[in-house]
């Protein structure tokens, strides 16, 4: 029998997303130190034909399938918190990437490697969640 980790995660509320990409850009800014969107590590996408948009947000798998899939072992699982991590031996293989099942993953291509979210461990709150004008992101432990 496999205990599970009762860990906090970010969960997006697509229902009071309005596109207004600020998450992303304070992610950026936290990590990159730039704030373009696109070097953030969330993934925006749209439903075109609902009319909505969502972030694809890492979900720390128990067993997460990218940390088996980095041929560089760059990806790990902090035991004690839950979270995935890669870190800067990554090459740009881009195989995380095509087998995370939440489209988590991201390549960043101005560096060639992947990133990922880290729940901005550094800090006590993800900076998302922090300046979601909606609450479209909540940062909670759920049962899953």
């Amino acid at each position: 029998m496999k205990l599970t980790l009762k860990q906090k995660q970010i969960y997006s509320r697509p229902d009071l997303c309005i596109g207004c990409r600020i998450c992303a850009n304070a992610c950026a800014l936290v990590h990159e130190g730039e704030a373009n969107p696109r070097l953030g590590r969330i993934n925006i996408r749209q439903n075109l034909f609902e009319r909505y948009e969502y972030q694809e947000l890492c979900r720390h798998c128990d067993d997460p399938p990218c940390l088996d899939a980095c041929m560089v072992g760059c990806i790990e699982k902090d035991q004690e918190t839950g979270i995935v991590t890669n870190d800067d031996r990554c090459v740009g293989c881009w195989m995380c990437v095509m087998v995370c099942p939440y489209g988590s993953m991201k390549r960043n291509l101005k560096e060639q490697v992947a990133v990922k979210c880290d729940q901005c461990r550094d800090r006590n709150r993800p900076v998302c969640v922090e300046v979601c004008p909606t609450g479209a992101l909540v940062f909670e432990e759920r049962e899953d």
